[in-house]
């Protein structure tokens, strides 16, 4: 299954230089919020609802395609109800992964810009 999203603002604070982690938000993110993540909007709502993912599913940021090594306790149902997520460009801890992560390889964290496709596959 595919669900693409669509990259809508980046925040001022969103992309540090040596940052691995990149906060992904929906459009209803608050102001504060907004200032230090990607917004992205669903292309439709009712696969962002059904969308699950799981190790080894794959993101494709633009053309830079990224394997999912690990999905946080929280990615899921967060991403489904508000668009949110975070992305972690590194290993997985062997203690205490970030509950509301996508952790991704390779581990070169992409160009975001404003209007490119975010695309989740999995193998559903």
């Amino acid at each position: 299954m595919e669900t693409t999203s669509e990259i809508t603002a980046i925040g001022p604070d969103a992309l540090g230089s040596d940052a691995a982690l990149v906060i992904l938000f929906g459009e209803t993110a608050t102001a504060p919020l907004q200032d230090v993540s990607v917004i992205q909007r669903f292309t439709d709502r009712v696969s962002q609802q059904a969308l699950t993912l799981a190790e080894g599913d794959t993101l494709q940021v633009g053309a830079q395609g990224y394997t999912i090594t690990h999905v946080g306790a929280l990615a899921n149902e967060n991403l489904q109800a508000i668009g949110h997520v975070a992305l972690v460009f590194g290993p997985v801890p062997t203690e205490a992964p970030l509950a509301n992560a996508l952790y991704l390889t390779p581990t070169q964290v992409p160009t975001f810009t404003v209007g490119e496709p975010l695309t989740y596959r999995t193998a559903e």
